[in-house]
């Protein structure tokens, strides 16, 4: 029976302790988390167009209630209620990351549009659930296993709650629990994330939980824990969304230089992946197909044995990757003028400082920050930087808003995915010397030359 106590411990220790990493982590950048939402939500993968005018307000439920869960694991707080919502969460990230597994991008599906009528559509497969955002990206089939294995963890949890062994934790409980939870989150975030911050979170939230334990001993106690714990979430939560990530993992962050991020596997000198197409032939005798990759048919199409057994069916099959290799970290970064033409190379490697004004959305960021840009602007001009503005619009929109706003810089078009990935904040400013970014800022942070210079 020890043993079996033991065991339900270990796995609220475990998997309490990375619910909490895991909320974190989306919790940081919960504007890209709502962004995979977003993509879950399109008629070719899930076909919940409904629920993207809330993908951000999930997105934030889902980041907070993970790292909720995942104390009350840990210190023990409503067992029943906590084991039940932890079940029914992994029994419902399992299913999503097998479908997402298991999601065939050339098949289609029928979907009903908005005029009632019944519409064949091809399958928009998700190629990463988000689980750890960009911190450490998943394939979908890893995604699947790991929540495979974390169900399976969950059900001495379950068991345990159930059974009565789960309780508010003594103080000898909590002393072993929460410093082994510590432990792992720091390993975690060290070893996997090289961020500390995680272990710090947990501290603060460990602590309200703690605090407030021992200063209530009435009945709902557990929840004024679970008060104390979503304060300190939506602290963290409000900062992130209204300025930026705290640890930002995309290849536009801190250090990391844009034009060798944007290069390919040949001007890098390193071997690219290999890819092979699926070719159908069918057996004339038995009538059956075969599938044989590109790769191996242009090795055997002339042989006179091939030729008197097969016939052709398709070639038109799906393309699949056959060998590993490096692929560029950022494949869609275009800054293109009114003219079609591609200035990106000129712009990123240029020998000295530039702020770009990055705005993803120019109707709905329109004037956000813009009198502290036009600022910025005016001194950075003068002292021999360059300044430009890159927004999902056409020419035409770009200098329109020019006009309107006096931005005394020139505005340029790129993809919106890509500038969603630049800077999530709308608009954001981005600084770049010599093609590697020193800093960016949300629209209300933009800061006064003197500060700028002063910084760094």
């Amino acid at each position: 029976m020890q043993f079996f106590r033991g065991l339900v411990q270990l796995c609220r220790l475990l998997v309490g302790s990375l619910f909490i990493v895991s909320g974190l982590i989306k919790s940081n950048d919960a504007m890209g988390f709502m962004y995979k939402l977003e993509e879950y939500f399109e008629p070719g993968a899930l076909n919940l167009p409904g629920l993207e005018e809330y993908a951000l307000s999930l997105s934030v439920l889902i980041c907070m209630g993970e790292i909720l869960l995942g104390v009350a694991m840990v210190i023990g707080a409503l067992p029943k209620l906590t084991a039940t919502l932890t079940g029914i969460l992994m029994a419902f990230f399992t299913w999503l990351t097998w479908y997402t597994a298991n999601c065939d991008p050339f098949a289609t599906k029928m979907i009903v549009d908005a005029t009632g009528a019944s519409v064949e559509i091809a399958n928009q497969c998700v190629l990463a659930c988000g689980c750890f955002g960009n911190a450490i990206p998943l394939t979908p089939y890893e995604s699947f296993i790991k929540d495979v294995v974390l169900s399976i963890l969950t059900i001495p949890i379950v068991w345990g709650a159930f059974k009565g062994w789960t309780q508010l934790n003594t103080k000898r409980e909590g002393l072993v629990l929460i410093t082994g939870s510590l432990v792992v989150i720091y390993a975690f975030g060290a070893g996997m994330l090289d961020w500390s911050f995680p272990v710090l979170f947990a501290a603060i939230a460990y602590a309200f939980a703690e605090g407030l334990k021992s200063r209530f001993s009435n009945n709902g106690r557990e929840w004024i824990m679970a008060a104390g714990v979503l304060l300190v979430c939506g602290v963290f939560q409000y900062h992130t969304l209204t300025h930026l990530p705290v640890k930002d993992y995309r290849p536009y962050a801190e250090g990391e230089n844009i034009f060798e991020n944007r290069k390919s596997a040949d001007e890098l000198g390193k071997e690219a992946p290999k890819y092979a197409t699926e070719y159908t032939f069918k057996n004339i005798k038995t009538q059956e197909d075969t599938v044989i990759l590109s790769t191996e048919w242009i090795k055997i199409y002339g042989e006179p044995w091939f030729i008197q057994r097969y016939e052709e069916v398709s070639f038109d099959g799906a393309e699949v990757k056959i060998s590993e290799g490096y692929e560029p970290r950022i494949m869609d970064f275009q800054i293109v003028d009114g003219e079609g033409e591609d200035l990106t190379d000129e712009f990123l490697q240029w020998e000295g400082d530039l702020l770009i004004h990055v705005s993803k959305d120019l109707d709905t960021g329109a004037g956000l920050g813009q009198e502290a840009l036009n600022a910025l602007a005016a001194k950075a001009l003068q002292n021999g930087w360059r300044m430009i503005g890159l927004t999902n619009a056409p020419a035409d929109q770009n200098e329109a808003y020019r006009a309107e706003v006096k931005a005394p810089y020139p505005f340029y078009t790129c993809d919106q995915t890509e500038l969603k990935i630049v800077v999530r904040a709308n608009p954001g400013l981005v600084w770049l010397r010599n093609g590697v970014v020193q800093e960016k800022w949300s629209w209300r942070d933009v800061p006064a030359w003197g500060d700028l210079v002063g910084e760094k």
